[in-house]
């Protein structure tokens, strides 16, 4: 009986620990969109681009992250620093003026961000993901990019930030 209540507090306990894990995620949202980040992500305002579809809805990163002017392109134009992250949600006007085809995908192919590589992107040289995925009556692309010196941790938070995107119900 009594390794039974040792075993019931130990359970309580690491219940209550990933309850409190899991309220460290808090829902930043923007145009529709939202993702779950932990503590020391923020919203970041997209960079100023004349491109209009896709558009840029949301962008979340970690500190250090910010606008980087110089870039032409409109995924890579965020500055990561060596231990950071960031993600970048662009979103179509439809499901196919993207080139894509238009059926719905779900959420499925943001299953497959689970390691990033490099080249990922044009313009930028570093580590990264992407996902592309058709919800509702329009395409997006939710897009990772991380540092040089980021840990295996920080490539782990940035690729789950990207999993969790959704639209605003």
């Amino acid at each position: 009986m009594r390794w039974i209540g040792v075993a019931l507090a130990f359970l309580a306990l690491a219940a209550g620990m990933g309850a409190s894990a899991a309220g460290e995620l808090r829902v930043v949202s923007a145009h529709g969109v939202h993702v779950r980040v932990p503590t020391g992500w923020r919203r970041l305002e997209p960079t100023p681009s004349s491109i209009t579809d896709p558009q840029t809805l949301l962008v979340v990163g970690t500190a250090g992250v910010g606008w980087n002017l110089k870039s032409v392109c409109q995924v890579a134009a965020y500055r990561v620093s060596g231990a950071g992250a960031v993600v970048v949600i662009v979103g179509w006007r439809s499901a196919t003026s993207g080139g894509g085809d238009g059926k719905p995908t779900g959420r499925e192919p943001l299953k497959k961000l689970v390691g990033v590589s490099r080249p990922s992107f044009e313009c930028y040289a570093g580590r990264g993901a992407a996902a592309s995925i058709v919800l509702g009556t329009k395409a997006y692309q939710v897009n990772v990019l991380v540092g040089d010196h980021a840990s295996k941790a920080r490539v782990s938070e940035a690729l789950a930030v990207a999993r969790s995107f959704d639209l605003v119900r």
